[in-house]
C-alpha cells in the first residue's frame, strides 16, 4: 500500500498553503525513503494533487523541496521522478555518513551522562529483542533509534541535522543491507561493544569501534546493491531469450 495520505476532510479546508505543502512533502518523503516508491518512478503532479484534494501549486512546491534534498529530480518537459542513486553515490554517502557518526560517537563518549547511558542500554535491549524476531524493518528502526540517541548525546544540533539528512537518503539501502548475510546479528554485536565503550567514556575504543561499524555498514549496502544489479541483469537476459 502506497504511503500517500488520503484527502483531507472538509473540516481541514482552511489549512494554510504551507501546511498543504508540508503534508504532501511528508507523504512523498516517506514513500520514497521507505522504498515504496522505486527510483525512477514518475511523480505526476495531477495524480498527487487529486489524491490529496489539492491544487497542483502546493504539490509542485513539495516536489521542489524533495529535489533540493536529493530525493527527487525534476526533468525539463518531463516532470518529477524519484531520484536514483548510483553505486558510487551510495558508497560515497555511506562513507560521509560513517565519518560523521564516528565524530558524534566520540563526542558522546566524552559528554554522556549516567541517565543517557541508562537510556542507551535500554535501547540496545530493545534492539536485541527485534533481532531475535528477525523482522528487518523493525531491526532497522531500532538501530536508527540507537544511533539517534548517540547523536543527541554528542550535543551538536548541526551534526544531528547533517546525519539525519544523509540517513534519510540512504534509508532504503540501510534497511535492505540488513537482509544481506548475517548483518543484523553482526550489527547488534557492534552496537553492544559501542554502547559499552561509550558508557566507559573510552574515546579511543569508541573511535575504533564506530569506524569499523560504519565501514561494515557501507560494505553490506554496496554488496546488496551489486546483488540486486546482478539479479536485474539476469532477469533482463531471461526476458530477452
Amino acid at each position: 500500500q502506497e504511503c500517500i495520505q488520503s484527502k483531507p476532510n472538509h473540516m481541514q479546508a482552511t489549512t494554510s498553503r504551507m501546511t498543504a505543502v508540508d503534508r504532501v512533502e511528508r507523504g512523498l518523503r516517506i514513500a520514497i525513503t521507505s522504498g515504496q516508491f522505486a527510483p525512477g518512478r514518475r511523480l505526476r503532479e495531477v495524480e498527487i494533487a487529486k489524491r490529496y484534494g489539492l491544487s497542483r501549486t502546493p504539490v509542485r512546491e513539495a516536489l521542489r523541496h524533495l529535489a533540493a534534498d536529493g530525493l527527487a529530480v525534476i526533468l525539463p518537459h518531463a516532470g518529477a521522478q524519484v531520484a536514483a542513486l548510483s553505486l558510487a553515490e551510495i558508497d560515497e554517502l555511506f562513507e560521509i555518513r560513517g565519518a560523521l557518526e564516528v565524530l558524534v560517537a566520540v563526542r558522546a563518549a566524552s559528554r554522556v551522562t549516567p541517565a543517557i547511558i541508562k537510556q542507551l542500554r535500554a535501547q540496545f535491549a530493545r534492539s536485541e529483542i527485534v533481532v531475535r524476531n528477525g523482522k528487518i524493518e523493525q531491526i532497522a528502526a531500532e538501530n536508527a533509534r540507537l544511533h539517534e540517541m548517540i547523536s543527541a548525546a554528542a550535543g551538536s544540533p548541526q551534526l544531528v541535522r547533517l546525519i539525519g539528512s544523509l540517513s534519510e537518503k540512504l534509508w532504503r539501502f540501510r534497511v535492505a543491507s540488513l537482509s544481506w548475510s548475517n548483518r543484523p546479528r553482526e550489527a547488534l554485536l557492534e552496537h553492544r561493544a559501542l554502547v559499552v565503550a561509550i558508557a566507559r567514556h573510552d574515546v579511543d575504543a569508541v573511535r575504533t569501534l564506530a569506524t569499523r561499524h560504519a565501514e561494515k555498514a557501507r560494505i553490506a549496502a554496496t554488496r546488496w546493491y551489486l546483488d540486486q544489479d546482478r539479479a536485474s541483469a539476469r532477469r533482463a537476459r531471461g526476458g530477452a531469450s
